[in-house]
């Protein structure tokens, strides 16, 4: 008993479902490791999950059109739920946890080197901040000082004025007008 060309085509076309479900899948999972290493708020995760599902969209549509003329059928629907549901319970759960651990262990382990090797960077910064602070409260001290001192000198220099042009303490003789 021989099997048709046509009942094969369509075996074939819901074996691609299965495995583009699977596959659109662990892409999927790829998005949940980042999102575990790298923490979100609610408007990126609903971002990604945007961009994510039109990627999807567009990659059902250019496999549709490229294995079936375009044609929709539920079958291939069908198939990619299965590739998803078989992925999503024997695979998912190990890689999501495992990898995005992984991942997680070698974030931090950079983060740490990077604390250690930029250490002194931070601590010279910190100190030439520090520098900066002290030398400008030190010059604002020394301002204070100098207007202090340039006021007493004005004061000075008036009242000398006052005693040398008149007993009033006009700036002017009355004989200049």
């Amino acid at each position: 008993m021989e099997i048709s060309a046509e009942i094969l085509n369509e075996v074939r076309l819901f074996a691609n479902s299965v495995v583009l479900g699977a596959g659109l899948t662990f892409l999927y999972d790829g998005w949940l490791i980042c999102r575990k290493v790298f923490k979100h708020n609610n408007f990126w995760i609903s971002l990604e999950d945007l961009s994510f599902w039109f990627f999807t969209a567009v990659v059902v549509f250019l496999a549709l059109r490229e294995q079936n003329n375009g044609v929709l059928r539920w079958f291939l629907i069908m198939g990619a739920g299965v590739g998803m549901l078989l992925y999503k319970n024997s695979v998912s759960r190990f890689y999501v946890k495992w990898f995005g651990d992984m991942i997680l262990h070698i974030v931090v382990y950079i983060k740490r080197m990077a604390y250690f090797v930029f250490k002194p960077v931070r601590i010279a910064k910190n100190n030439v901040k520090s520098g900066f602070f002290k030398a400008n409260n030190g010059i604002k001290k020394v301002t204070i000082i100098l207007k202090n001192k340039l006021t007493v000198c004005i004061k000075w220099f008036t009242i000398a004025l006052c005693k040398h042009n008149g007993q009033n303490g006009d700036l002017h003789n009355e004989e200049d007008f």
